[in-house]
């Protein structure tokens, strides 16, 4: 249950920052998985998936600043 669960949000993730799905995502068993050909366990892909969510709030913010840069901007035009 726990490698489908960190398998989903990882696929989420992935695909929300690269609108595109990964490469290779597969369940090995006994707690290791396959991701774009590097097999990592299940407590490192959680710790990918976090790495890559911090990189996607991030990419949010940046968007959300462009956006308001740019209301400001039509505004004052």
């Amino acid at each position: 249950m726990r490698v489908e669960k960190a398998m989903a949000r990882y696929l989420h993730i992935y695909q929300a920052l690269y609108a595109r799905t990964p490469r290779e995502l597969r369940d090995l068993g006994n707690d290791w998985v396959l991701v774009n050909g590097a097999r990592m366990t299940v407590d490192e892909l959680e710790s990918l998936t976090e790495e890559l969510n911090r990189e996607y709030q991030q990419v949010i913010t940046n968007r959300r600043g462009i956006v308001k840069r740019l209301l400001t901007w039509f505004a004052k035009a």
